[in-house]
């Protein structure tokens, strides 16, 4: 009976050694994009955190006569791909990211400003400057139904005009055209 007790001991703190060791991998995920569009550059930086929350942070500088200066909607959008389309620019990074059975990309809609890719917006400066830090407990960087890193990727995107947070609202209220995007990418340790 003590060689039982002993054994389920024994793989008890074997499953428990893998378990954290499997957290400890998923909490030391982290993401980048380089930011882009006509006049503008940056930075999107992401880490998973230990209570599985994703640590998330934004820089863009541009000319203030491309990017005007005051509030802009930032989204993660459904696709890992960054086209500069003539007529809809960076359309191909498709709607929001909003995975899930009663999800829904398109931000005119009442799932917005419920996406789980919807981000707070970020205030440029009259230099053309911002910064912009959040958590977010909507999405993750590891193997999970809401990673970013699902079979098509995920992009983020800088709209021309504030993101207004209203739910069934018009684009222009999400935050409007497109003005620069980002292929997230996942960091290699």
């Amino acid at each position: 009976m003590k060689f039982i007790y002993h054994l389920a001991l024994i793989l008890l703190l074997l499953i428990s050694a893998c378990s954290s060791s499997e957290e400890n991998v998923s909490k030391n995920v982290q993401a980048k994009a380089a930011i882009a569009g006509s006049g503008i550059t940056g930075t999107f930086k992401a880490m998973q955190t230990e209570n599985g929350s994703v640590w998330v942070a934004v820089e863009l500088q541009g000319d203030p006569k491309v990017i005007k200066p005051g509030l802009h909607g930032i989204h993660i959008h459904e696709k890992a791909v960054c086209e500069p389309q003539l007529e809809k620019p960076f359309s191909s990074a498709g709607g929001h990211f909003d995975p899930g059975p009663f999800g829904s990309s398109t931000p005119v809609e009442k799932n917005h400003p419920y996406h789980l890719g919807d981000l707070q917006n970020i205030e440029i400066n009259v230099v053309g400057k911002g910064r912009m830090e959040t958590f977010s407990s909507s999405f993750t960087l590891s193997n999970s139904p809401t990673s970013l890193f699902d079979s098509d990727g995920s992009a983020v995107i800088i709209h021309k005009l504030v993101d207004q947070k209203k739910a069934g609202g018009t684009a222009d209220e999400a935050g409007g055209g497109r003005q620069a995007c980002g292929v997230i990418q996942l960091v290699k340790s």
